[in-house]
Formats: structure tokens, C-alpha cells, sequence
């Protein structure tokens, strides 16, 4: 009896180690010390937590937004033990994500104190994470995504120019560009929840590119004026009219070369580019 006794408690011991070791490796994550290093600790979000929504990246793995019992955000990665901390962040949202280039570019709209609109540009790579803050806490950017999905652009209004931060290769560069005919930077908001522009539907300039941001308003159709009736017995309804010539009844449209040398329509001049350093993340360490 004694025997069987030591055996059922052995075999108990061992079932309750297995699920600590279980809980453990859920529930555990390592987050940046702020001195380069990484600390090892409960992962409360995970276990008491609440997910607020789901990615999916490029090489078909998912991303969850969470949010722990002490109202700190965070993003976990499946196949990843660490966590890209929000530290400051009050509310959090995934606003939008694209696939640039190799990475998946992830846009995450925050809340800090005394600051509206907050956003965290994630660059994923696998386990890989480029992390940049922006924003200007009174707008949300109108983000664009370039026709050959290379470079996105993240545009806010600033007075009468566009400050522009440009993703691609995985860098991100900071520019002032002037303000695209048909784009209105007083607009209230200036872009909707999903980092769209707001406002009427504007036409892109064929041949400039997505990646341009040159629009400009969608043509009127030109009405037609009625043919004034001739009025019966007139001496003029009588006489028949002289046609005009073929050549002047219907004219050719002439496209008129621009002069050698002009640059281009597409795109706005953007000088004086910087690029600025992202935090870099591993979460495999």
C-alpha cells in the first residue's frame, strides 16, 4: 500500500511539474531592459490578458496586439518568446498593415498622455522587427502604398507642405514635400480610420505612379449647349448654311511637347531627405 501510495505521488509530482513547465513556456516573454539587454519575466498579457486583434505577415505567421491586466500594451509574435513593448501607450489600435518589399509593414495607432495620435511603424522580418515612433499628436497620416509595393509613403499635413516619411529597403526617410493639387491639408480628419485620405474622390495623374501622391480633382463633363431652332418662314431658314470645311468642323487635338529640359509632373521635389534610426529587435534572443 505504501508502495502504491509513493507511486501515485510521484506520478502527480511529475504531472504538476509538466504543467508549470507548460504554463512557463506560454506564459514567459522577455522584454528590453533599456540598456540593451532583454528581461526575463511572466508574461501576464498572454495569461490574463486580453487580444485585441490579429496580423498576418508574409511568411504566414500571425501577430496579436494585446493588452495586460495592468493596461500595458504590447505585440507577440507566434513563433516568438519576446514581446515589441508600447510602452507609453495608454490606447492601442492596428491601423493598417502592408506587405513592402520583404517585410510587413505594420501601422499601430496609439494613445499617449497629452498626445491625440501616436504611431509605431513595425517593419516585420520573420523574428526580425524594425520599430520607428511618428506622428505629430494632431493628425492621422494618409498612408499609400507605391504600385509596385516597394515604398509606402505616410503623409501629414504641415501648413501649406507635407511632411512625408517614406518606407522602403527597409529604412525610413523623413522629407518635406509640397502639397499634391487636389489634397487638402486642412481636412478634419485629415484621414479616416484605416489611414485613408477622406474628402471626394480624387483621380490619380495616369503615369505618375501610386507612389507619387500627385492627385488632382476628377473633371467635370462639359454640357452641351442646345441648337437654337430657326424659326419657321424666316428668310434664314431658307437659305441654306455654308459648311464648314472638314478641317475646321473637326479639328485635331495637337499635344503640345514639353519644353526640353522641364521636370516632369509626376511626383512633388522632395528635398533634403534624413533617414531616421529605427529600434532594432530580435525577437529570437
Amino acid at each position: 500500500m505504501t508502495t502504491y501510495k509513493n507511486f501515485a505521488s510521484a506520478h502527480w509530482r511529475k504531472l504538476a511539474l509538466s504543467v508549470a513547465a507548460g504554463i512557463l513556456l506560454t506564459g514567459c516573454a522577455m522584454t528590453p531592459n533599456g540598456r540593451g539587454g532583454v528581461m526575463m519575466g511572466l508574461d501576464t498579457a498572454e495569461l490574463f490578458g486580453t487580444p485585441l486583434s490579429t496580423f498576418r505577415l508574409r511568411d504566414g505567421t500571425e501577430g496579436t496586439l494585446r493588452k495586460d491586466p495592468q493596461g500595458k500594451y504590447s505585440i507577440k509574435l507566434s513563433q516568438a518568446f519576446r514581446v515589441v513593448p508600447l510602452a507609453n501607450a495608454m490606447t492601442a489600435r492596428v491601423a493598417r498593415v502592408e506587405n513592402v518589399g520583404e517585410r510587413t509593414v505594420v501601422i499601430v495607432e496609439t494613445q499617449e498622455r497629452g498626445c491625440a495620435y501616436r504611431y509605431e511603424v513595425l517593419a516585420f522580418q520573420g523574428t526580425d522587427v524594425l520599430q520607428w515612433t511618428v506622428g505629430n499628436c494632431k493628425d492621422r497620416p494618409r498612408v499609400e502604398l507605391a504600385a509596385d509595393a516597394k515604398s509606402l509613403n505616410i503623409d501629414f499635413p504641415n501648413y501649406n507642405r507635407l511632411s512625408r516619411m517614406i518606407y522602403t529597403d527597409n529604412r525610413l526617410l523623413n522629407a518635406s514635400v509640397a502639397v499634391p493639387p487636389g489634397v487638402d491639408t486642412r481636412a478634419q480628419p485629415f484621414a479616416d480610420d484605416g489611414l485613408r485620405a477622406t474628402g471626394p474622390v480624387i483621380a490619380t495623374v495616369p503615369g505618375s505612379g501610386s507612389d507619387s501622391g500627385r492627385v488632382i480633382p476628377a473633371p467635370p463633363a462639359p454640357a452641351s449647349a442646345p441648337a437654337a431652332a430657326p424659326k419657321a418662314g424666316s428668310r434664314a431658314s431658307a437659305k441654306p448654311r455654308r459648311q464648314e470645311t472638314p478641317a475646321r468642323a473637326a479639328a485635331p487635338a495637337i499635344s503640345v511637347p514639353a519644353p526640353r529640359g522641364a521636370a516632369p509632373a509626376a511626383a512633388p521635389m522632395i528635398f533634403q531627405a534624413e533617414e531616421i534610426k529605427p529600434v532594432v529587435i530580435d525577437l529570437r534572443k
